[in-house]
């Protein structure tokens, strides 16, 4: 019994001096996380399609070699012409500029809204990782703190159980109580591998997150907040502008609009400026005259008016239309969404405070009760067990109180991250609220 008691006092003050903190978290998140690095991907993706797209604007330079052999196998003619083997060599360089296409200058502004569209999802995912680094080291503190729990709730069970067992060989007591002493032992062993497997659990998620194994881990202390009476509406004008959804809802509503006009100047006609130069080289044999050397070169202006291609164009400009009918929808559904999600987080933060305050006073008198127990253990009127017991509800309690508050901190930063307020001060802060 003295053990164990020296083993609760142990788990109350331990410090893990070389654990990660939240900060280390979040660094290596920005080096290995791979939904940031597939964010950033496409956005280098995107500035590619930017360049090609305005590419189509630039003179087009082409230049082509041929170097023929040619074998007379059968020739029957009533002429003088007697042909032979010959060779031929050809060459050509042409210059295609384009001069009126105008639907690129639509497709240049697609892509680049395509482009800033990439722009905005790569800076949600940055943000995206500050309130998921906090996320997953409060799970890590949670199932940390409950398994350390537990296995002081299963020492607490063996030791009443090994001590029924004495008092019922010894008949003291009946089976029923001893037995329910052992199924009490019984059901902490099956807790403490449940709050195990959680862990581990909670510790491959951080590994997927991050890219690496966390182990060690700081607690969390309890501290006090300043709560804020925030303003539903207030709320819900500042996110419509600054939520990072309803940008790219906005922002596919222009690339659609862009992408009907292109589809739309794709019924008018192209102009192209086309300069041509060509070498041919033949030698004796292949021309009545003997061996041929011409060059010639050639600038052309050419007309396309597209007339007729089976409808096809027409069906894609209606798609694009269609496109854009929906991604007005999407943008109606962002903003009803974030009104709810704005409502809920918002009610979740109030009653967080709410339950905070009352866990708090709760763990204050549980703490009162376990400090009047020690002392009257010191005097020989509590017993060991009646400690223990006195023990563990203030750490059950304090483990609530520390749950609640993480839950109370979270839906705050959720509050900021959906008016995109949140940044990596707000981890430094939350930070500070560990224990070193």
């Amino acid at each position: 019994m003295n053990k164990l008691l020296i083993f609760l006092l142990f788990f109350s003050v331990t410090i893990n001096v070389g654990a990660t903190d939240i900060i280390n978290l979040y660094d290596r998140a920005l080096k290995h996380n791979i939904d940031l690095s597939q964010k950033k991907t496409d956005l280098d993706i995107a500035n590619e399609v930017v360049k090609q797209t305005q590419s189509s604007m630039l003179p087009e330079i082409n230049f082509s070699a041929r170097a023929s052999e040619t074998t007379i196998e059968r020739y029957d003619s009533g002429g003088t012409y007697d042909p032979s083997n010959y060779d031929r060599d050809t060459y050509n360089l042409s210059i295609k500029q384009p001069l009126f296409h105008l639907y690129v200058f639509d497709e240049i502004k697609k892509s680049k809204g395509v482009l800033k569209e990439n722009e905005i999802r790569e800076k949600d995912s940055q943000t995206i990782i500050i309130l998921e680094t906090v996320r997953h080291y409060f799970n890590l503190i949670r199932q940390k703190n409950l398994f350390e729990l537990n296995q002081i709730k299963k020492e607490f069970n063996f030791s009443k159980y090994s001590a029924s067992k004495k008092l019922y060989d010894s008949g003291n007591i009946t089976i029923e109580e001893y037995e329910k002493h052992k199924n009490n032992y019984d059901a902490s062993l099956i807790e403490v591998n449940i709050s195990k497997d959680a862990l581990s659990e909670i510790k491959n998620e951080v590994y997927i997150f991050s890219g690496k194994e966390l182990n060690d881990i700081n607690d969390i202390k309890l501290v006090e907040f300043n709560h804020h009476l925030y303003k539903i509406q207030d709320l819900i004008q500042s996110a419509n502008i600054n939520n990072n959804s309803i940008k790219l809802a906005k922002q596919n509503i222009q690339i659609s609009r862009n992408d009907i006009a292109s589809q739309k100047s794709k019924h008018y006609p192209t102009l192209d400026l086309i300069a041509e130069y060509d070498y041919i080289d033949i030698t004796q044999g292949g021309s009545q005259f003997g061996a041929t050397t011409r060059e010639d070169s050639s600038i052309s202006l050419v007309l396309n008016f597209p007339i007729y291609n089976g409808g096809y164009q027409s069906s894609k400009t209606k798609e694009a239309r269609l496109k854009y009918k929906k991604a007005q929808l999407e943008y109606t559904n962002s903003k009803r969404s974030l009104r709810k999600e704005l409502i809920d987080t918002l009610n979740a933060y109030n009653t967080n405070k709410k339950r905070y305050d009352l866990s708090m006073q709760l763990t204050n008198s549980d703490l009162r009760v376990y400090k009047s127990a020690t002392l009257g253990n010191e005097k020989g009127i509590y017993t060991d067990t009646q400690l223990l017991e006195a023990r563990i509800k203030y750490q059950e309690s304090l483990f609530n109180s520390k749950n609640i508050m993480m839950d109370y901190i979270y839906s705050e930063m959720t509050l900021d991250y959906l008016r995109n307020v949140l940044n990596y001060s707000d981890l430094r802060k939350i930070n500070t609220y560990l224990v070193w």
